[in-house]
């Protein structure tokens, strides 16, 4: 898939979803990244609110205790575990950078909890940075667009996402895609017949999930 294809597919997106322009905090973002593994998005903003409402920076959330902060994020996946690595990770920020959340790849992946994808989440949404991170449903995405190869692992599909998309587009890429993923690319059941980027898709089902729809709608 060349340039010109893929700044097709994003305009289509961009025209469906208008999404808006980033406002996050680095330590927001960090929060909801470590936070948001194996939980889905309903489950983690409320859980990411009652938190930072709470503790807003590392030095109020070190002042939490264990318990009370599995009480407030739970019912997030593992939030016995989360509490810990939120507590590490608050540490690490205030011994090692001052308090402030890193905006280099290799340090935020220093942070207990962080890895590629939330690294990648922190940079792009806390920072601007154009970069792409690559959850189940980029991957998804990806495979069924023939940009990678089913199986291929987020890690990998990361690396030729990152070759492949121009700067310019780096920075929707990700929200784009997870709408998409979520609205009517999704892992079962997709939606092909509302589908904007039908005729990019390699996905050997999309005719019949097409058909369906239509037969329902």
């Amino acid at each position: 898939m060349g340039v010109a294809e893929l700044e097709d597919i994003v305009n289509k997106l961009e025209a469906l979803y208008k999404v808006e322009e980033h406002g996050e905090k680095p330590f927001e973002v960090l929060i909801h990244g470590i936070l948001s593994t194996r939980t889905k998005d309903e489950v983690t903003f409320p859980a990411q609110d009652r938190l930072l409402i709470s503790a807003g920076t590392p030095e109020k959330m070190l002042k939490l205790s264990d318990k009370r902060i599995e009480k407030l994020i739970f019912p997030v996946c593992f939030y016995k575990t989360k509490a810990k690595l939120i507590k590490r990770t608050c540490a690490m920020l205030l011994s090692e950078f001052n308090g402030e959340v890193p905006s280099e790849k290799k340090d935020l992946m220093k942070l207990p909890g962080v890895g590629p994808k939330v690294a990648s989440l922190v940079r792009v949404w806390g920072f601007s940075i154009p970069t792409i991170p690559v959850d189940t449903h980029v991957n998804r995405i990806s495979w069924r667009l023939g940009i990678t190869k089913k199986g291929t692992k987020p890690e990998d599909t990361q690396e030729i996402l990152e070759v492949l998309v121009p700067e310019k587009l780096k920075i929707e890429f990700n929200r784009l895609f997870v709408l998409f993923g979520k609205d009517i690319c999704r892992p079962i059941g997709p939606q092909c017949f509302r589908c904007p980027i039908f005729s990019y898709c390699k996905y050997d089902k999309k005719w019949y999930y097409r058909k369906r729809g239509e037969a329902k709608a």
